[in-house]
């Protein structure tokens, strides 16, 4: 037997014991590595993999790298297994059962080296996850396929076409809890990036989620954690105004839409610091005001409220910022094109 294989079937194991069976709800995941440091109170440093910055906080989610100024949308999760070459041979697994749905195979086209992305349905809502960095895909793995949680789809690598490159010592496995922004990205893309690789919508810039590392611990604390309402109850660091112009996340996703009072003239769309949609509130007329009327009907997105205390500790700024006064906030131009995004429709 090979070491690869031995390595495989050891953490085939592991991981269908870490988190248990399913709970019938709807909603069932697993580690995607034999690594459970996560899971270990005390234990962080075994489990992500920082940065050549060395610090632990830059292999988490969130605004912990470039001193704060960058803004990392996955976790970085530490290799355990190696040849004799000292490359990384720790099998990746499928998180959840659900269907590949993307697969890139060229290391060149992306930040993300090799990846998969995977679509799932947990208590109603559509979610990505998302494998990044990889050696190698499994034998078989395509788009259309698919697969149960624990299967082992991929090996951990350091495959990145970044200037800096990942040497083989910092080998991880960088992990996402995404939703899908835009069924339409395939077409609005392109015409802001003409030489956008070829990804169709599961390009990064069309995912959005939350920290994988809270959403894992808290299933691990609770089997019967239903997905639609942890979603829900995401921190709300701002809200914007778009027009009434019915846009593709109200299809997607029905169960972050609010009842409405009436025929709505706009929305209002309450988002996380990072911009992932949290609610949707179908505003009528007496519920803004004249001046964000008028700016709507400019096709302007208005931001209609900031949560200070949630903006103030978040320090990426990359969709909002303080505005010239200092007393307020603005969205930024990447905030504006964020929002044009998650609304564009041919």
């Amino acid at each position: 037997m090979t070491v690869r294989r031995f390595a495989s079937l050891i953490a085939a194991s592991l991981v269908a014991s870490i988190l248990g069976a399913a709970t019938g709800q709807g909603f069932d995941i697993c580690l995607p590595t034999a690594n459970d440091a996560l899971l270990r109170p005390g234990a962080d440093a075994d489990f992500f993999q920082p940065t050549v910055e060395g610090t632990t906080e830059s292999g988490m989610f969130g605004c912990f790298r470039s001193h704060g100024h960058r803004f990392h949308k996955g976790i970085d999760i530490k290799c355990l297994q190696r040849d004799r070459q000292g490359e990384p041979v720790d099998p990746v697994h499928a998180a959840a059962d659900g269907e590949v749905a993307f697969v890139n195979a060229k290391p060149g086209l992306s930040n993300y080296g090799r990846y998969i992305v995977i679509q799932h349905v947990w208590d109603g809502v559509e979610v990505c996850t998302l494998y990044a960095h990889l050696r190698e895909v499994a034998a078989g793995i395509a788009a259309g396929q698919p697969v149960k949680k624990g299967q082992v789809i991929a090996t951990l690598g350091h495959s990145a076409n970044t200037r800096e490159g990942i040497s083989r010592e910092r080998a991880h496995l960088h992990f996402e809890i995404d939703l899908l922004l835009s069924p339409n990205f395939y077409i609005w893309y392109p015409k802001h990036v003409p030489d956008a690789p070829p990804f169709g919508n599961f390009n990064g810039q069309n995912l959005a989620g939350m920290d994988p590392a809270a959403v894992l611990r808290a299933y691990a604390a609770n089997r019967n954690l239903n997905f639609a309402e942890y979603v829900a109850k995401q921190p709300i660091a701002f809200t914007v105004l778009v027009g009434a112009r019915p846009f593709p996340w109200l299809k997607l996703h029905p169960e972050q839409v609010q009842p409405a009072g009436g025929a709505p003239i706009a929305y209002e769309i309450g988002m996380t610091a990072w911009g992932m949609p949290v609610a949707v509130w179908p505003r009528v007329a007496g519920e803004i005001s004249e001046s964000q009327q008028r700016l709507l009907q400019r096709s302007l997105p208005v931001l209609s409220r900031a949560n200070d205390a949630e903006l103030s500790q978040w320090t990426c700024g990359e969709l909002v910022k303080r505005s010239r006064s200092g007393d307020g906030w603005a969205l930024t131009e990447h905030g504006r094109d964020w929002l044009q995004m998650i609304t564009y429709v041919p």
